[in-house]
């Protein structure tokens, strides 16, 4: 399930962090030490800020009753859309960090708590850059950072690469 350095909440590909071919039309993987073909087809990522609180009855309790004056507790997640029909949909949860409610969006009402959040963000992003994820846009709010990267041919045979290198 790749390397992601964070808590996954449900399946997705077995890809971790690793590099592209100079052509972009590989991808070495860390973790399987192999190169796979990229496909013409993408995931694509958003980053979310999501209230702990709110996930669970088992977790709003203890946040509830933690917290003061409507603070709570965050936790960036990244959520992933992909063409590959084994894993529509995927996400990876990061570490919490305390946050005003209703949002961490009223980055003035932060405080202090905003170098903390940024310092998770930051985190997460670089993780993200390291599994192949490359930026592609922005959504509304600070965090929602947009991501794509290219789908890999899981049935590659584990020589294609030098074969292709040695008749290029």
């Amino acid at each position: 399930m790749g390397q992601w350095r964070g808590k996954y909440l449900d399946t997705g590909p077995p890809r971790g962090p690793g590099h592209y071919s100079r052509d972009d039309s590989w991808w070495w993987d860390d973790d399987q030490q192999r190169w796979f073909r990229i496909t013409d087809q993408e995931d694509v990522l958003e980053i979310e800020a999501e209230d702990v609180g709110g996930t669970s009855l088992a977790a709003s309790l203890p946040t509830t009753l933690s917290s003061q004056y409507g603070n709570g507790y965050f936790r960036f997640v990244a959520r992933a859309h992909s063409a590959d029909p084994r894993w529509p949909t995927y996400a990876m949860a990061r570490a919490t960090f305390p946050g005003t409610r209703p949002s961490p969006e009223d980055v003035g009402a932060q405080g202090a708590w905003l170098d903390d959040q940024r310092q998770r963000f930051d985190e997460l992003h670089r993780q993200l850059l390291e599994e192949g994820w490359r930026p592609a846009g922005h959504g509304v709010h600070w965090w929602s950072v947009i991501y794509r990267r290219p789908d890999l041919d899981w049935e590659t045979p584990a020589d294609a690469y030098e074969q292709t290198q040695r008749s290029a």
